[in-house]
Parts: C-alpha cells; structure tokens; sequence
C-alpha cells in the first residue's frame, strides 16, 4: 500500500509540475491527496503496529512529531530551491523524486505475513506475540 501510495504522490507532484491548465491542476491534486492521504494511514499502521502495546503512544507520538518536522523542512527546502532560480518547477521534481525514493524504501516495510501465518494457526498459543489485533482498547 504504501509504495503504491508513494508512486501515486510522485505522479500527482509530476504532474503539478508540468500544469497548465484547470484540468491538469485538478488531476495533479487529486493524486497528491489520494497518495499522501494514503501514505499517512500506512505510516500510521505500521509504526504503532511495530511497537510494543506498551510504547504504542510514544511510538504514535514520534511518529506524528516526524509527520510535523518533514513538511516544515521541505517548505524550508523548496523556497530554496526556488529562490536560488529554479522558478517552480525546480522543487516539484525534487519533491517527485524524493517521493520516488519513498516509492523504493516503501518496500523495505514489514509485511503481513504474521496476520496469514495466525490466520491459518487457529490456536492462541501458536500466534504471533506482535500481533495486537485482540488487543482491547481499555484495560
């Protein structure tokens, strides 16, 4: 999901780069959201569900602290770019491009294999000690 999230983001930022038109702006938007949305929820997932029950909050709180600092440095990155002459074209592909090394990291994720093996399993004691999915919300 989430390198496909990411591969759907590269594009909508490639095609902002290259809009011209209302058309072109609003497709390039609707892939943007579509994948960071997308790509948000994984993120989400995946580092709370790696984390042991009792550092899920601290987890989910780290995770939202990077979630906060990634956009300021790539405003901070992008007006650079900008400023130093590359109009508005120039931080797009950049932005594209590191969105594209998301794309590739994305696959270095953990996967579900623990969720087919438990599945299959049928017994408690043969599930997985990581998988929280009986987990209840409260104590």
């Amino acid at each position: 999901t989430a390198v496909a999230a990411m591969t759907v983001l590269a594009l909508g930022v490639l095609v902002l780069a290259r809009a011209t038109g209302t058309l072109a702006l609003c497709t390039g938007f609707a892939l943007l959201g579509a994948g960071f949305g997308t790509v948000m929820v994984a993120a989400t997932h995946v580092v709370v569900r790696q984390a042991a029950v009792t550092s899920a909050g601290v987890a989910g709180g780290l995770q939202q602290t990077a979630m906060n600092v990634g956009p300021a440095l790539g405003v901070a990155a992008s007006t650079t770019l900008r400023v130093l002459g590359g109009g508005p074209g120039l931080p797009l592909v950049a932005l594209a491009g590191i969105a594209s090394v998301g794309a590739v990291a994305g696959g270095a994720l953990p996967r579900r294999a623990s969720a087919v093996r438990t599945a299959d399993a049928g017994a408690d004691d043969r599930r997985d000690p990581q998988d929280r999915s009986r987990v209840s919300a409260r104590p």
